[in-house]
């Protein structure tokens, strides 16, 4: 019997002394702190600090998928598969696979949503918060909380510092299973109102100050022919088919104190959501008077923002409300053409005068997550570190990952990267500096590299020699778009959505529904099909429908915080 005992603690030892060995081996490998900077980075070793920018040695596989815009264009030889971005991957040890590349955000979205249904996840996804919620639920996601915060770099942890909401957003239970692709949202999708100031001038028509003004100014681009041919074929004010979900009508609603799509907190901080208040029904009233007539184009219901830019680049559109990028595309393809066109951007006006306050999205519509079970969870992390780094830090080489030119002719390269996350005030901060540097006429104090070779483009428009710089000086310039955008931050003036959450259990089961019934009923007044007072019936339906259990989630979320 002792005898027995004695080999029993023998054996023990033994299997004790072999765990031991084996976790010392494994960690050997691996450890991303180590002095060479290199790291196996295991699953297991994630739960430890490493080099945020540590190589891989020996080299991982990784799977993934990704869409490819159609704007996306390649040097010379190279393709999405065969690029500075992937050749960088290489250098740090990964070893990248797409499993399928697609065309466009559309098809990645219902291509991703069969990969979940089918349980045939790639390592990393790119995924809406709809799927993230999805994959959340059914426990298919790693948990990355140990590898961000033994990973993330400075520069992504004050990223994500910026925007508060980003990591709560994309955390379940206290578990991070996602980094969010964060982005400068005010730029691309804060509306301003867009004028063809040359027939403002032509029609000797005041600045837009008030709501009633910028009708004022729609009836005079309607029915004094702007254009001078003779033919009453312009229109007053631009929409497309999705009311309520870009910023061409989501500034008009605007306007009038109604917000969209978002929730907003009322006068006793409860969250409310913003299409079901009382505001947005004056401002479709408006709208349905505006259609009947005829300020506003009448095949505005089948038009998308490409079909509407059509209208205007012919000369048919005299104002539409959008970002500040659109000297880019629509308004450059017609000054290069035609040097007397002249577009202006001017704040929203409100009802009672000066600029309204106007909406933008959460910085965060995407996130990047990791496949349950995948060895190396921490590399999403690590690749999200080099995006940065490469970019935006103070070691930058954005003439390499940036931005390069080829035949004359520039290309983003940056769009080849798996990840992208960026500083969510990165178009404040430019327009800051550029305006600093013009005046300054030094680029001394511009942060980034990116920012100094848009000054520099600045510097020859200004001297004659760049005709092309138009579209960049007219949205980031010292009285440009972002400038206004700048001081309607600066002044409050700008909400974001009051719920950053993953959608909620209803929201995940309803909102496409209720999103519908938005969409068909507020176009349906607009057409004049239905009367003002079915923007009462909407409510009350969307309410009996779901919007009454959603309010209830969402301000639950808010108590919770």
């Amino acid at each position: 019997m002792k005898r027995n005992k004695i080999l029993s603690v023998l054996w023990i030892s033994m299997l004790a002394f072999v765990f031991i060995l084996s976790a010392c081996s494994s960690k050997g490998e691996g450890g991303g702190g180590s002095a060479a900077g290199s790291s196996t980075d295991s699953e297991a070793t994630a739960l430890e600090p490493g080099d945020p920018f540590g190589k891989y040695d020996p080299p991982i596989q990784l799977d993934a998928v990704r869409f490819v815009g159609e704007e996306v264009k390649f040097p010379s030889g190279q393709d999405i598969k065969n690029n500075v971005w992937t050749d960088l991957y290489k250098e740090m040890g990964i070893n990248l696979n797409y499993k399928w590349v697609v065309t466009g955000q559309e098809q990645y979205e219902s291509k991703m949503n069969i990969a979940i249904a089918s349980n045939d996840l790639p390592d990393i996804m790119q995924v809406t918060p709809e799927q993230l919620r999805q994959l959340a639920d059914a426990g298919q996601l790693a948990d990355l909380t140990p590898a961000f915060e033994n990973y993330a770099s400075d520069d992504l942890k004050q990223v994500m510092e910026i925007e508060k909401n980003a990591l709560p957003s994309a955390t379940f239970d206290g578990k991070l299973l996602a980094i969010p692709s964060t982005q400068p949202v005010i730029g691309g999708s804060a509306p301003l109102l867009w004028v063809r100031e040359d027939w403002m001038e032509k029609l000797n028509l005041p600045e837009p100050n008030t709501m009633d003004d910028l009708v004022a100014i729609a009836e005079a681009f309607a029915k004094q022919d702007p254009d001078g041919n003779g033919k009453a074929d312009t229109y007053g004010l631009a929409l497309t088919k999705d009311i309520g979900l870009n910023s061409s009508s989501v500034g008009f609603f605007n306007g009038f104190g109604g917000f969209p799509q978002i929730w907003i907190e009322d006068a006793e901080g409860q969250l409310q959501f913003g299409s079901i208040q009382p505001e947005m029904k004056e401002a479709l009233a408006k709208l349905q008077d505006m259609f009947k007539n005829k300020l506003i184009d009448p095949e505005f219901g089948v038009k998308d923002t490409v079909k509407v830019f059509e209208s205007v680049t012919t000369h048919k559109i005299g104002m539409l409300i959008g970002p500040s990028w659109y000297p880019a595309w629509p308004f450059w393809d017609m000054v290069k053409e035609d040097d007397s066109v002249n577009w202006k951007s001017y704040p929203i006006p409100s009802l009672e005068g000066g600029p309204a306050t106007v909406q933008m999205p959460f910085a965060v519509s995407q996130y990047y997550v990791v496949k349950k079970g995948y060895e190396h969870p921490e590399v999403i992390v690590k690749l999200a570190n080099q995006y940065y780094e490469k970019l935006y830090s103070d070691h930058a080489e954005f003439d390499k990952y940036g931005q390069i030119i080829e035949d004359g002719v520039s290309i983003g390269v940056n769009k080849y990267s798996l990840v992208e996350v960026v500083n969510p005030n990165k178009d404040l901060i430019r327009q800051e500096e550029l305006a600093q540097a013009l005046e300054s006429e030094s680029d001394a104090d511009i942060t980034s590299a990116e920012t100094k070779i848009m000054f520099k483009e600045f510097q020859e428009y200004l001297a004659g020699n760049n005709p092309m710089g138009w579209s960049g000086y007219a949205a980031n310039g010292p009285e440009g778009s972002m400038k206004q955008l700048r001081d309607l931050n600066d002044a409050g003036k700008v909400i974001s959505n009051g719920y950053v959450g993953a959608p909620t259990e209803t929201m995940a089961d309803k909102k496409a529904t209720l999103d519908r019934l938005e969409q068909e009923t507020f176009i349906k007044i607009i057409l004049g099909e239905a009367s003002i007072d079915a923007f009462d019936e909407f409510v009350a339906n969307w309410k009996k429908l779901g919007g009454d259990k959603i309010t209830e989630e969402v301000n639950a979320w808010k108590a919770a915080r």
